[in-house]
């Protein structure tokens, strides 16, 4: 079995079973499995036992999904080896038609089985996310019992299991498309699972040797004077983005006048780091000679470094500067917008050990809004262009902002306020967010972020098994499908960002869309209370 640690650095986790120096390790299976080779763990740190808890009892939770309303028992969690098997329980309580397992609880970017492959595991305390194991053909190890796969008001519940890297800890969130995030999961030992199991190796019909459990830490992502400035967390890396055509004009390494605002941001962040390399490099994107290129980014980037020199202390820093062309693009796309987001010079340091999201200044006011203004946790109703030259009348409600962990969930109702069919619903996603990578949340909530200040925080990520996501880098810690709603239909999303402290938030989703797609309807929510 291969564990998908989802970073290639080496990083300790509190609680983590094994992180490892390469992106992918080996690591003993399921019980019954033998122990693993020696050689294949080299540089691995030592397992450890995972707490476990003796109450099997699973989690209850209801809601209304896609027009039904459901029940649905999470967990227990069951260990078995380095893996763990989620049992999960969903009958449908009222609506007149049926829905299959696979319309709502599935992760249809992977497949089109009916099965509850899209729910993932979530410690906010650790900072990891879990999702299913998956043989080398990308198939889950998901199954539901007696092939029943229909909930609706006639049918008998569906059971379903799904298999995970073994959490480390006696109880784990699980989070369920539309149901949002479910917290006091038990975990527990086989033997205390009561029954309510399944060995791994049962849904492993060709063996649990070439099997990925992907393990990934969570990361954050935020921008900040007018978006010029980007800023990615690791947690043992920063890298800050700066947009060159913020800085610079067209082939030029002459920093422009309105470059102060933009460094200034990169300044605030510095406060923040551990002593040590500082390293500035500067990118363009790809018109052009390429040698030209190369030497204009080295230009771009010392001029940077300099002027940073001038406006902070980097005097505690090592500081380091390269120029890498066009050879690092972060959006490959051949359009202005990714061409445009390609041009930049980053500043990469180690954080502090003892910093705190909360401490990151909150630099500049907030920008205006795009469209429409909500006071706290209440609706508007907006008029939602479908990308296919059609409008759906949706109504997008915040419904609740908590904390859990070091982290914030929020959760949304979108309903179908006009008399037509809204397929494949846009108005909270976009394919090219902030991040500037394609992904996999266009039809979700991966454009719904948090302003403080002149700081616009977006949903954590994690990066993904490349084996299994060759079009996205990262996942984000959201609902990625708002889904297709009838007339008078609502659909529940939820999504976690990082919590950078404060009794309040301000919750806003901006224009989604891109060049080509249509994407996410501009809101905002104002003095949003925060339930601890």
């Amino acid at each position: 079995m291969h564990q998908w640690t989802g970073t290639p650095r080496t990083r300790v986790v509190p609680a983590l079973a094994t992180v490892v120096v390469a992106a992918v390790a080996l690591a003993g299976c399921g019980a019954g499995d033998g122990a693993p080779d020696p050689a294949a763990t080299t540089g691995a740190a030592e397992a450890q036992v995972p707490a476990s808890s003796s109450d099997a009892t699973p989690v209850v939770v209801t809601g209304n999904v896609l027009g039904r309303e459901i029940e649905m028992s999470v967990g227990p969690v069951v260990l078995d080896g380095d893996l763990a098997v989620l049992r999960v329980e969903a009958e449908a309580t009222s609506g007149d038609d049926t829905l299959f397992v696979g319309e709502a609880f599935a992760n249809r970017t992977l497949s089109q089985e009916d099965t509850f492959d899209g729910v993932r595991l979530v410690d906010l305390d650790a900072g990891v996310v879990r999702e299913p194991a998956r043989a080398a053909d990308g198939v889950a190890l998901a199954s539901l019992e007696d092939d029943r796969f229909e909930l609706g008001p006639d049918e008998e519940p569906v059971v379903g299991h799904v298999v995970f890297a073994a959490p480390a800890s006696a109880t784990t969130a699980v989070l369920v498309p539309y149901l949002g995030l479910v917290e006091d999961v038990p975990v527990v030992a086989a033997d205390d699972a009561e029954g309510l199991t399944v060995p791994a190796a049962e849904l492993a019909p060709a063996g649990l040797d070439d099997v990925v459990a992907p393990t990934a830490v969570l990361e954050t992502f935020s921008t900040s004077a007018n978006d010029a400035v980007s800023t990615r967390d690791t947690d043992d890396l920063v890298s800050v983005a700066i947009d060159s055509d913020v800085l610079f004009a067209v082939d030029s390494a002459e920093l422009g006048t309105a470059s102060d605002t933009a460094l200034q941001a990169v300044a605030d962040q510095l406060a923040l780091a551990a002593d040590g390399e500082l390293v500035v490099v500067g990118h363009t994107d790809d018109q052009g000679e390429e040698a030209a290129n190369h030497e204009l980014s080295e230009r771009r980037a010392r001029a940077v470094a300099d002027r940073l020199g001038e406006i902070a202390d980097l005097g505690r820093f090592d500081v380091r500067v390269e120029g890498r062309g066009e050879t690092e693009p972060v959006a490959t796309e051949g359009t202005d917008e990714a061409r445009a987001l390609n041009r930049r010079v980053t500043v990469e340091f180690v954080p502090a050990a003892d910093r705190s999201p909360a401490e990151v200044p909150a630099a500049g006011e907030l920008t205006a809004p795009e469209g429409a203004t909500v006071d706290g946790l209440a609706g508007a109703t907006l008029e939602h262009a479908d990308g296919l030259g059609g409008t759906q009348t949706l109504h997008v409600e915040l419904v609740e902002v908590r904390r859990a962990g070091g982290y914030l969930v929020g959760t949304l109702d979108v309903r179908n306020d006009g008399t037509d069919h809204a397929a494949f619903v846009s108005v909270l996603g976009s394919v090219l967010d902030g991040r500037g990578e394609l992904g996999e949340g266009g039809l979700g909530a991966n454009n719904v972020t948090l302003l403080d200040g002149g700081v616009r925080v977006y949903p954590v990520d994690y990066l993904v098994d490349p084996a299994f996501y060759p079009d996205s880098a990262r996942s984000v810690l959201a609902d990625l499908s708002v889904g297709s709603l009838s007339p008078g239909v609502t659909s529940r999303v939820t999504v976690v960002w990082p919590d950078r402290g404060g009794k309040t938030v301000v919750v806003d989703v901006p224009d989604g869309s891109t060049e080509v797609t249509g994407g996410s309807t501009p809101v905002r929510f104002v003095d949003v209370p925060v339930a601890d």
